[in-house]
């Protein structure tokens, strides 16, 4: 390890923007955690006791009904050719509690609903804070006393960018642990756990991708720091870019829905995505025929953009670091 990035990452430990993050995302995953809460609760005394109010009901018209119910049932099936016992046998037992109840998701449709999207809200704090890291010593003069000191910009480039990705990771880790940690819990205290045979699966695959999506937005935010230097400007680009490039631009052409930011995003946190386009097939003398055609975008290929993005942003920040006069 260069003396450079060995500095570096002793001083990223101390910026306020790393811890300011972590206490951010922690915030935001405990609202993860409140809506897995809300999800899995158990029903209140009222609700309970409406539920009972329509088993009574229920029952007793299953109690008056269910012999007609069952022969127009077997009629249908022999008609059909359907199989009799999968279709008419739920018709010969009586409704349960559990049926009129509000439905309550068990731990690892929980874990699939609210976990995942917490790679979003990493996304975006990484994001700031690896501009933040870069744009705070450009604005108060520390970069260029740091180039005395240090005056390869290449390396200087390289160890900011690694420091920053070093401190990503246990703020990353700390915002998923808070929210898998509480969504568990609360799912446990409300006693909906279920079969949890496939949950390890699942924050397995959801904490890898997001991750790896947030050491991205972080190179990204270094890059964007080092070309720009101004939080506002970055700030100012990537509204732009939202409003311009992923928003407008598919409206207008259709078909670069494909090669956007979000759809190579998607492709990779959902593990796949499509996007339709409607083509039309008709010559002069027949009407044209118009069907919106689904294309499929595979993880890998969200992967490869988004690296391709972030190489191409470190290459402009090394480029202007390189070119511009540091003050």
């Amino acid at each position: 390890m260069s003396p450079l990035l060995r500095a570096e990452l002793l001083r990223v430990r101390s910026r306020a923007v790393v811890w300011g993050t972590a206490v951010v995302l922690v915030v935001a995953a405990l609202g993860f955690v409140v809506a897995a809460w809300d999800d899995t609760r158990p029903p209140s005394a009222g609700a309970l006791a409406q539920a009972r109010e329509e088993l009574a009901t229920a029952t007793a018209r299953w109690e008056s009904d269910h012999a007609g119910w069952v022969e127009v049932c077997e009629q249908t099936a022999e008609r059909d050719g359907e199989d009799l016992h999968v279709l008419c046998d739920p018709l010969r037992t009586p409704p349960t509690l559990e049926q009129v109840l509000p439905y309550r998701p068990a731990l690892v449709e929980t874990l699939e609903h609210r976990y995942p999207p917490m790679a979003v809200v990493v996304l975006v704090g990484l994001l700031v804070m690896g501009v933040t890291l870069v744009t705070a010593d450009f604005g108060s003069g520390a970069m260029g006393t740091w180039l005395t000191f240090a005056p390869r910009r290449g390396r200087v480039l390289v160890s900011r960018l690694v420091a920053a990705l070093a401190a990503a990771v246990p703020v990353a880790l700390v915002a998923l642990g808070t929210a898998l940690v509480g969504i568990v819990a609360v799912v446990a205290v409300n006693g909906a756990t279920g079969d949890a045979g496939g949950a390890a699966g699942v924050v397995a695959v959801a904490t890898a991708r997001a991750l790896a999506a947030g050491l991205w937005a972080v190179a990204v935010g270094v890059g964007l720091a080092f070309a720009l230097r101004v939080g506002a400007g970055v700030a100012g680009l990537v509204v732009w870019w939202v409003a311009a490039i992923e928003s407008a631009l598919p409206l207008l052409v259709p078909a670069a829905r494909g090669v956007t930011l979000a759809t190579s995003l998607r492709a990779w946190l959902e593990g796949g995505t499509t996007y339709g386009v409607e083509e039309c097939v008709g010559g002069a003398d027949v009407p044209p025929v118009c069907a919106v055609v689904e294309h499929v975008v595979s993880p890998v290929q969200g992967a490869a953009a988004l690296l391709v993005a972030a190489l191409v942003v470190l290459g402009l920040g090394a480029v202007s670091f390189r070119v511009r006069d540091v003050p």
